[in-house]
């Protein structure tokens, strides 16, 4: 059994020797006195037979020794020669920062005799010795004031993320200034607090339809925008004045909600029709009359004082209601 060992082995010596006989590797230096601190290239090439297999080292260390940096890598070429050989070539930019004599390592490239084969072979190219000098200083010239570091030039990568975040800034401060330009906060003596302008809602429409009258839209030809200017105030109205988010709704849900506030039928109706003929303007393209026009914004006046009316007088009975069991108590102690 020791015998067929000892064969087995001395067969497979045989046999790499005779593939390593074959293969060719080699590092060289264009010369071996180099300066601290300067780059300088090391070949790298292997030759193998036709349909041999290489497996190049990717050199995915930063150094390669503990002396020798390396601080670029080439990209790896494949060539054929005159007897259809492979090789494999590869240049390393080095750096050394140690001074006198300094080893550069043998070099381990794998190789095997076909793609599919497992058996991995490795080939070392010779160890050099380099001669490391540091850098000659010329004592006769006279000393220069040191230079200041200079400053790398700005990359698209480098200002990036500042300019991310200074366009979210600027986003976001927009959004704020338009959520409380659409919807401010106030609040009133109490404390409460207070959704809307800080003139009252009715006031302001009245205020709003009369700048619109002066506007003269319609008579200008402005007939959609006059109809959407209408019915903006009228939305902003409601919503304020009647705590309906009429801003928000299309013309049927504000109808729907207008309803159950219980105004007068014949101020419903106006609004009814004043929003209903805006929709089919600004939708439809239906082409208004001039008393139309007129009449839409008299029926809009309209509904705004009398539904302010109507509110007066809702809450007047509201605190009648509300005062009468006081009273009524007030009376029982007398």
């Amino acid at each position: 059994m020791k015998r067929l060992l000892f064969i087995l082995l001395a067969f497979y010596g045989c046999l790499s020797l005779t593939w390593a006989q074959d293969v060719e590797v080699k590092g060289e230096v264009k010369n071996t006195s180099v300066s601290v601190g300067k780059p300088f290239a090391l070949d790298l090439s292997m030759k193998v037979p036709y349909g041999y297999f290489v497996e190049w080292n990717d050199f995915v260390t930063d150094t390669l020794s503990g002396q020798i940096d390396i601080i670029k890598r080439s990209p790896v070429e494949r060539s054929a020669d005159a007897d259809s050989n492979l090789i494999v070539h590869q240049q390393l930019t080095l750096m050394t920062f140690d001074t006198g004599v300094v080893r550069l390592p043998a070099v381990g490239l794998t190789y095997a005799k076909s793609f599919d084969d497992d058996m991995r072979l490795k080939a070392f190219t010779e160890p050099i010795d380099l001669y490391v000098t540091t850098i000659a200083v010329d004592t006769t010239q006279a000393y220069r004031p040191i230079v200041e570091p200079i400053a790398a030039p700005l990359k698209m990568k480098d200002v990036f993320p500042w300019l991310l975040a200074i366009l979210v800034l600027v986003l976001l401060a927009i959004g704020i200034r338009y959520f409380l330009k659409r919807r401010r906060i106030h609040v009133d003596a109490d404390g409460n607090i207070i959704y809307g302008p800080v003139i009252p809602p009715y006031d302001k429409a009245v205020n709003d339809l009369e700048a619109l009258k002066q506007k003269k839209l319609w008579q200008a030809g402005k007939v959609k925008e006059y109809f959407s200017s209408l019915t903006d105030i009228a939305r902003e109205y409601i919503e304020g004045q009647f705590g309906v988010n009429a801003v928000e709704m299309t013309t049927d849900d504000i109808l729907e909600e207008v309803k159950d506030l219980e105004f007068d039928e014949a101020s419903y109706e106006k609004l009814k029709g004043t929003m209903q003929l805006a929709d089919l303007v600004k939708f439809a393209k239906y082409t208004t009359t001039n008393l139309e026009n007129d009449m839409a914004m008299r029926d809009m006046t309209d509904f705004v004082n009398e539904s302010y009316a109507r509110y007066q007088d809702m809450k007047a009975k509201e605190a009648a209601e509300t005062a009468r069991p006081e009273q009524e108590k007030e009376a029982e102690h007398v």
